[in-house]
């Protein structure tokens, strides 16, 4: 199984090649203004909003999942859909529930940004569902993990081509200019500094995706003289205080940063340190765990931000417990803080977006999960 990842470099190369939007290692263009914005839109609008919008053709939504303890994160744009990363071990019914509300059905891409479990959790069940996938971009990094196996099965199953991702390459989404900027190094000691990390041009508008690349990472994207400002931020490894260093920070000199966490997660993410570094720079933050999914609309020239929780609303179009069981069997329902697992008839049963879904045990204790000492599971 993972003797076949070295066999990537070559086929990846032929995927460059056959791939009608790929276009190359060139430098982006300079961005150019939507003739269609108007001037009297607010550059800093914030909403709240009791159900995720439906998509605006012409405009960019970047839709970051509320996952807990893990990353998923949602582009579209005029009919073209690109994911990066998807979630945790057992959060395949939520990720898949989440797309299924946007009318996902087709991926022009998926990114892997790195081989750890929250970042690729569901990846396999995504492939699986969807239609199609276009490509996969993911580095050349490897795990011996089940979840790792089991997301080369399903893209081996699909036949879906894989890019490995190389700095400076660039590729479209729709009108989206999206260029990698690492991995720039090779054979890290952590696998967070293999994270992909992407810069996405969309207009005048530009978003920068970390994954969960850290320090190491960061300095070699500034040694690398890449241009990393950015209007908003995907925060480095969930708000880590060895992610967002202030130089990288500075150089990003974002206006809005979302970090992707779960509430009272065991790590203590976001870090304080982090925290004091993006307020220094002024940056405008945004968590998961306490906003919920967090919506950025462009049209290229403005931003709304948009979030699932706030003023006492809350978010109706998250899938139910009800609405994930008829995407698949459930037979276990984990406490993402907690790290125990529940029988569905416990009384102990976390609350719906502290959730996840394990169809055996074996599933549950491969995620690190622990059996109830109440219901016993």
């Amino acid at each position: 199984m993972i003797r076949r990842l070295r066999l990537l470099p070559i086929l990846l190369s032929l995927a460059l090649f056959c791939s009608c939007s790929l276009i190359g290692t060139t430098a982006l263009p300079a961005p150019t203004s939507n003739p269609t914005a108007t001037a009297s839109a607010s550059t800093s609008d914030t909403a709240v909003i009791p159900n995720l919008p439906a998509v605006i053709e012409e405009e960019l939504q970047v839709i970051v999942f509320d996952v807990g303890q893990a990353d998923c994160i949602l582009l579209k744009t005029n009919g073209h859909a690109m994911l990066i990363d998807a979630g945790n071990l057992g959060q395949d019914n939520l990720i898949l529930g989440y797309l299924a509300s946007y009318g996902i059905t087709r991926l022009d891409y998926l990114v892997a940004t790195h081989p750890h479990a929250d970042h690729i959790g569901a990846m396999a069940a995504v492939i699986r569902a969807m239609e199609s996938v276009g490509m996969i971009v993911m580095p050349d990094a490897t795990s011996t993990t089940r979840t790792f196996e089991n997301l080369l099965d399903a893209i081996e199953e699909k036949d879906v081509p894989i890019t490995i991702a190389s700095p400076g390459s660039l590729f479209e989404l729709g009108e989206t200019q999206i260029q990698i900027l690492a991995p720039i190094g090779s054979g890290y000691a952590d696998l967070n500094d293999f994270s992909v990390v992407l810069r996405v041009e969309f207009g005048n508008v530009v978003f920068l995706f970390t994954g969960d690349a850290e320090t190491k990472s960061e300095n070699e994207q500034l040694a690398s003289g890449v241009e990393l400002s950015a209007d908003v931020l995907k925060v480095g490894h969930h708000g880590s205080r060895t992610s967002s260093i202030q130089s990288f920070l500075q150089a990003v000199t974002p206006r809005y940063a979302v970090i992707s966490c779960g509430a009272g997660n065991t790590y203590g993410h976001p870090h304080s340190e982090a925290l004091a570094r993006l307020t220094e720079i002024g940056a405008e933050i945004y968590r998961t765990d306490e906003n919920g999914t967090v919506i950025f609309t462009t049209d290229g020239n403005t931003i709304t931000v948009s979030t699932e929780y706030g003023s006492g609303l809350q978010n109706t179009a998250k899938p139910t417990y009800a609405q994930a069981t008829s995407v698949g069997t459930i037979a276990y329902i984990g406490n993402v803080n907690s790290k125990i697992f529940h029988l569905p008839t416990c009384g102990s049963l976390p609350q719906e977006q502290n959730r996840v879904y394990f169809a055996n045990r074996d599933e549950a204790i491969d995620a690190g999960y622990t059996p109830c000492s109440i219901c016993k599971p």
